[in-house]
């Protein structure tokens, strides 16, 4: 609909429909959007210089309408950007990406000192305000931190220090999405498998930004495709590679990593999670002496019975550290485990001669040999702590404690039965 609007006339408009559209007569292409709700918000349909698709601006709202975001503009000063706008695509700027400079003098600049401990290590240099940078540090610190599991939180940390950070200096207004291609084709030349993810972070951020910070009204990743194919990671070990890496532990040089692999290999926990375990984490429930995983990825309390190898490992560790703190290293905060043990997956490839086996492998390895032992698809994907899918995950509430013991035993029989076939050969 069409009409000359005047400020005695916006606040009587209403729409019984979701969203109507009302043209301002001295405002070609441009008015009020209505909603049901309430909101009036003014908007502006233009093509994008050298583009073929219309798109849609919005300035702000109507002081009149229901009350949304922080920005409200009355009819004059609506009238007033609809000029300053059409100018700007006159000159060939679209409205959307048009530079918005930060003045490193004047721009205020936020030390890392200010900082929450956990960003400190990500923004060593601070944020300067209206900074890519800025946004990253707002969503991870009032968004994420609360709406992800703490695992979860923690990737998107990492992912944030490892891969986003030539953003961080470039004025937010003025990040569009030829700046999100750079900066994904630079993540693909260095990690491919990383770039979806890296990608996601910066995309949730600027979501958050448009709901959330003054003057981001678009997702610049929106518009941008990753072009590198997922890989799936399938590599799990046979029998005799199993015999051999468990060969290999007792040769290792650093038997605190050794320990480690031997931990993976036999709860079938993650890498970070047996890195990172605590003699605090040893608890006693129900008279029985059990794992309580920190910071499960899942963010819901796990326990893992102390069975066969795994109990050997755990209880020589907490002797060797008098019963308190880290039972191998202090992992810093943001990593997923120590540089230690990065550094033996070389040592121990060497001394197997198993090619390109990785921590996460032991895990996957577990899981698909317990299912050859006869274990159901349940309790395997209990061992593991997988979230169970929606429905059941919302009325199957069980456990499965007494099987998931049952499948440990089971697997670490096999184990020794490997271990002891090895010995005999040799």
């Amino acid at each position: 609909m069409k009409m000359r609007l005047t400020e005695a006339r916006i606040p009587s408009l209403r729409t019984a429909k979701p969203q109507e559209d009302v043209f301002h007569a001295a405002t070609p292409g441009a008015g009020l959007r209505l909603s049901r709700d309430g909101r009036k918000t003014w908007f502006l349909l233009y093509y994008a210089p050298g583009s073929t698709h219309k798109r849609r601006y919005y300035f702000g709202e109507h002081p009149s309408g229901r009350l949304g975001q922080a920005r409200y503009l009355s009819l004059k000063d609506f009238e007033r950007e609809y000029s300053m706008a059409r100018g700007d695509l006159a000159r060939g700027i679209d409205p959307q990406l048009k530079t918005v400079a930060v003045d490193p003098e004047t721009a205020k600049l936020i030390p890392s000192s200010l900082l929450p401990e956990d960003l400190k290590k990500i923004f060593p240099e601070g944020i300067v305000e209206g900074t890519v940078g800025a946004l990253l540090a707002d969503y991870l610190q009032h968004h994420a931190a609360s709406h992800l599991t703490p695992r979860g939180y923690l990737n998107y940390r990492q992912l944030t220090r490892s891969y986003l950070t030539p953003s961080f200096k470039i004025p937010v207004l003025q990040f569009g999405e030829d700046d999100v291609r750079t900066l994904l084709s630079q993540i693909t030349r260095r990690a491919p498998q990383a770039v979806r993810h890296a990608k996601n972070v910066l995309s949730c951020a600027f979501a958050y930004g448009k709901e959330h910070i003054q003057g981001v009204r678009l997702n610049p990743c929106q518009g941008v495709k990753v072009t590198v194919p997922k890989v799936k990671r399938d590599r799990w070990l046979t029998d005799s590679e199993i015999a051999k890496v468990l060969e290999a532990l007792p040769r290792m040089k650093s038997q605190k990593a050794a320990d480690i692999y031997l931990l993976i290999l036999a709860s079938l926990c993650r890498p970070g999670e047996a890195a990172g375990i605590k003699a605090e984490d040893i608890i006693t429930l129900n008279g029985e002496r059990v794992w309580k995983v920190a910071e499960p990825k899942n963010g819901k309390d796990f326990l893992i019975a102390l069975e066969g190898p795994l109990q050997e490992v755990i209880e020589r560790r907490i002797a060797q550290t008098n019963g308190t703190g880290p039972l191998f290293w202090k992992i810093t905060p943001g990593d997923d485990y120590p540089r230690q043990l990065k550094d033996a997956n070389r040592e121990l490839r060497e001394l197997t001669s198993l090619k390109d086996i990785r921590p996460h492998d032991l895990r996957r390895t577990g899981r698909t040999h317990v299912s050859g032992l006869g274990v159901r698809d349940e309790v395997g994907e209990a061992l593991l702590n997988h979230a169970k899918e929606t429905v059941n995950g919302t009325y199957n509430l069980y456990s499965y404690w007494p099987e998931r013991k049952d499948a440990l035993r089971l697997w670490h029989w096999k184990l020794a039965t490997l271990q002891g076939r090895r010995r005999e050969a040799a």
